[in-house]
């Protein structure tokens, strides 16, 4: 029996034979015509003999029309007619590049890997040598492969050094892409301070605003992960005050209240949480980022305070929530929430009217996921009431007088 440790390895050879298989089928019976993969090669039947130069160019716009569409299987079938009849290398170039994106679109990662291996081994010179080791690399790792992919990525460095100068800034943001998908790789295979490492070299390379931003955030999480929550902390508060538009920013403020409380700075782990939920950002957000890290952030740290005994700190966070939307399925769970800190609070008054309000937005008839806590509200609201009319009635009663001593007889 195989020991444990040699597992991955038996996986990785695995994966290696099918993708051999699948690239030797490629050239199988070709000679040096440098076809396809032939289980991409239509019946002969099926194959014209020639396609006209307008149908060809016709065809590689469609398949690269379906690609960006995100229509995989028709793209195979366009990249499919060019690949098998190509009349030149840079024709067979561009529909094997158009096959492999295809196959990665249709979640078959090793035919893609097979194709990317074809285009590499019979193009080795080709202008897009560097897109197709990128592009090969992500797939190697997305098949769980992290090993082979970091090589491609080194590979797409390298290519790039004999490379015309024409197109130099392309292949320049292709390398800075590669070192990224490295710095990412080193994340992805919990090689955490590597990670740290790659990313903030990116930092200082001449990268896009955006990218720059991402590379900050994800060296910050890289060391969250590595169990540097000081330097973490100090990584996040950098990235909120350079990019505080940044797509990342609701979760970096999420990652860094909790991380505050974690270090015991409370004080500062609320402030960051309301400036979240207060952030006017989130008004102009269509995607909805905002307001999903919105809810996750309040819900979960508003429940920490809660429960760890600091009422007034939650209370703060469940009046923001509230806030966030007026639905009664939204309003309702916060609503509930608000009148118990209130009533630990020794605030009674407070907490009936939450309980009153959750009983006039619910109506009689109240959604089932919501009637339990309906339910729960009237209770409480009556239990607040009994216990105020008894506390006034015991007050009434005034102290009573304490026992009179009979005089002493002579």
């Amino acid at each position: 029996m195989k020991s444990s440790a040699s597992l991955p390895w038996l996986l990785l050879a695995t994966l290696l034979s099918s993708i051999a298989a699948y690239a030797e089928s490629a050239t199988a019976g070709h000679g040096e015509s440098h076809a396809p993969p032939s289980a991409e090669k239509p019946a002969a039947a099926d194959t014209p003999a020639k396609i006209e130069t307008e149908e060809r160019a016709s065809l590689l716009r469609i398949g690269a029309a379906k690609l960006a569409a995100g229509d995989g299987p028709s793209a195979l079938i366009a990249y499919r007619q060019i690949a098998t009849t190509a009349r030149n290398d840079e024709e067979e170039v561009i529909a094997l590049l158009g096959l492999a994106r295809a196959h990665r679109l249709t979640g078959d990662g090793v035919k893609a890997s097979a194709t990317y291996e074809h285009l590499l081994k019979n193009h080795p010179d080709c202008a897009e040598l560097p897109t197709a080791l990128l592009e090969l690399g992500r797939t190697l790792r997305d098949l769980g492969s992290p090993k082979l992919a970091m090589a491609r990525f080194y590979s797409v460095i390298n290519s790039t050094l004999k490379l015309p100068e024409a197109e130099s800034e392309r292949y320049r943001r292709i390398v800075r892409t590669a070192q990224f998908e490295i710095a990412e790789t080193h994340l992805a295979m919990g090689n955490y301070p590597e990670a740290v490492r790659f990313f903030n070299r990116l930092d200082l390379l001449d990268l896009a605003p955006a990218d720059r931003a991402r590379a900050r955030f994800k060296a910050a999480q890289s060391r969250i992960y590595a169990g540097d929550k000081t330097g973490a902390v100090t990584a996040l508060t950098v990235f909120i005050g350079q990019d505080p538009n940044d797509p990342n920013g609701p979760e970096a403020r999420f990652l860094l209240a909790q991380l505050l409380g974690e270090l015991g700075r409370r004080d500062e782990s609320l402030r960051v949480i309301l400036d979240l939920l207060n952030n006017e950002r989130a008004r102009g957000d269509k995607s909805g980022t905002w307001q999903t890290w919105q809810r996750r952030t309040g819900n979960q740290l508003a429940n920490q305070f809660y429960q760890q005994g600091e009422f007034a700190s939650a209370l703060l966070v469940y009046r923001s929530l509230e806030a966030l939307d007026p639905t009664p399925a939204w309003r309702i769970p916060v609503l509930y929430q608000l009148g118990l800190c209130l009533e630990r609070l020794d605030q009674s008054l407070a907490a009936t009217e939450a309980y009153t309000k959750i009983q006039k937005m619910a109506g009689e008839k109240p959604p089932e996921n919501l009637a339990d806590i309906v339910r729960m509200a009237a209770w409480r609201s009556t239990q607040i009431a009994w216990t105020l009319s008894t506390r006034n009635q015991i007050r009434d009663l005034g102290p009573v007088p304490p026992p009179v001593a009979p005089p002493l007889t002579q």
